[in-house]
């Protein structure tokens, strides 16, 4: 029994180093995140939260060091249970994120488990009434004991779990930390819940035209960064189709203004400026005002309006883009090592990512390379060429403007000379010939590489042979690859 001891003495301090150090001591156990009232993840999963991170794909991920408030999580990483990777969890602002109509006495906390295990408890903290939701989290920003207790029995509970709890009475915007300690660890799963308390009473518990019965008709998402020059606008349909009318534009000033979690801002500031009568736009307050916020705002219409749906259309700015490969040859003489170095001489126009890739006629990539040019210039591209052998090539040339998006493409037939040989190729075929020369010799088994298509054909075996040598300037029907009947004489190599 000593002996058992100390093996699971051993153990339990390898996961505690391990813990420590951000590195997982093998597959996760378990997994787990509050679905009702939704929290912060389960938002961001939804598209309910926007600019999330990594944990819009794995909310049940959010697994920390057990002991809150004593020991877990440090001050202003609790949202993120201390894990990198979900940082973005951390940040913390009146409006930063979406809240949940919420209400005290008798609630309903929900959790879905993807991987139940051995529970030692749930517990349900929330903020103080004299919280600040405009700093990261921490541990004087929740009260010290928790509200709800649900003991775990050290038993495994169902996949579908829910606890009801008596909610404190609190006014405005709160957070609840939903914390599942497992029994036969130190780690535990912790849920931000953002919720939102009837503010009766209060100065703003009043929204100007009755705006908490405006349904919300479309999101504002924070997409992607834009540039000085491009433009977003609003798109406005109601049954009878798409209301010109009702559209907000707005120019995009400056590389700051251009950020995707400020133009949003500033694209619902500017329709409750102009469209204040049939739309809102910004995240809505428990006390039914609506007010624009950095990231994703939603766009809101009275019922009577007609409005159904709004969407947002962006316009990038037309940027010149180009791509210019000079210096290449037509034809390469390959060593028989089948390695060869192809160095390109780029022109690019614009903010470029340059992409480019050697393609045998198989399909098979032989060499890639990339690299970036910043405005017009000229530079080199390099690629180093393994396994090639005789045949066509096809080099091509992928220019992305890094502002707009933009694709530009070049294409570039190569025919490479020697090399390896091909597997599988018949000795007494001979060198591959360039069509048509040597067009009276070609018998069954001959390759040849035809320039129009930057392709290799092998002529096909008796009786079918006999199409290849049919073929003049003026009855090109059997001509590989370009005629209307070049498959009965020719296979595509």
């Amino acid at each position: 029994m000593p002996s058992l001891f100390r093996i699971h003495l051993v153990r339990a301090s390898l996961f505690l180093l391990l813990s420590w150090l951000g590195v997982g001591a093998g597959p996760a156990w378990a997994h787990g995140y509050v679905v009702q009232p939704e929290s912060r993840a389960a938002l961001c999963r939804s598209g309910g939260n926007s600019d999330c991170g990594a944990v819009q794909y794995e909310p049940q991920s959010l697994e920390g060091l057990s002991g809150f408030p004593a020991q877990g999580s440090a001050d202003g990483s609790i949202a993120s249970a201390a894990l990198p990777q979900f940082s973005a969890l951390d940040e913390q602002s009146a409006g930063r994120w979406r809240k949940v109509p919420f209400a005290a006495g008798e609630q309903v906390f929900r959790w879905m488990l993807t991987a139940n295990h051995v529970t030692r408890n749930f517990r349900y903290y929330i903020t103080k009434p004299d919280w600040n939701p405009n700093f990261r989290l921490s541990r004087v920003s929740f009260e010290s004991t928790p509200f709800c207790h649900a003991d775990g029995g050290m038993q495994r509970p169902p996949k579908d779990v829910s606890h009801t709890c008596q909610v404190p009475a609190r006014s405005g915007y709160q957070i609840i930390l939903a914390v599942w300690e497992v029994g036969d660890t130190a780690r535990s799963f912790y849920s931000t819940i953002d919720v939102q308390f009837p503010t009766a009473g209060s100065p703003t518990a009043v929204a100007p035209t009755a705006a908490p019965a405006w349904p919300a008709r479309g999101s504002i998402y924070p997409s992607m960064d834009l540039q000085p020059g491009d433009q977003v606008a609003t798109r406005v349909f109601d049954a009878q189709g798409e209301r010109s009318d009702l559209q907000t534009r707005l120019t995009i000033g400056s590389v700051a203004d251009g950020q995707r979690n400020t133009w949003p801002y500033l694209l619902a500031g500017r329709i409750n400026a102009t469209q204040a009568r049939t739309q809102r736009a910004g995240r809505m307050a428990g006390s039914g005002e609506i007010s624009p916020v950095q990231g994703q705002n939603e766009v809101h219409a009275p019922p009577g309006s007609g409005i159904q749906t709004v969407e947002v259309q962006i316009t990038k700015a037309v940027e010149p883009a180009d791509v210019i490969v000079s210096g290449l040859a037509s034809r390469y003489d390959v060593p028989a090592s089948g390695r060869l170095d192809l160095r390109l001489q780029v022109t690019t126009v614009g903010n470029i990512d340059l992409h480019a890739s050697l393609v045998d006629t198989g399909g098979k990539t032989l060499a890639v390379a990339s690299a970036a040019r910043d405005a017009s210039g000229q530079g080199r591209l390099s690629l180093s060429v393994t396994g090639a052998s005789a045949g066509g090539h096809q080099l091509v040339v992928k220019g992305t403007n890094r502002a707009t998006g933009a694709l530009v493409q070049r294409t570039y037939a190569l025919e490479f000379t020697g090399g390896i040989p091909a597997s599988g190729s018949s000795s007494a075929a001979g060198p591959e010939q360039r069509f048509p020369q040597g067009l009276s010799s070609y018998t069954a088994g001959t390759r040849v590489f035809q320039p129009k298509t930057g392709r290799s054909y092998e002529c096909r075996p008796f009786p079918y042979s006999g199409y290849c040598v049919q073929w003049s300037p003026g009855a090109t029907q059997y001509e590989p690859g370009i005629g209307s009947h070049w498959q009965m004489a020719w296979l595509l190599r």
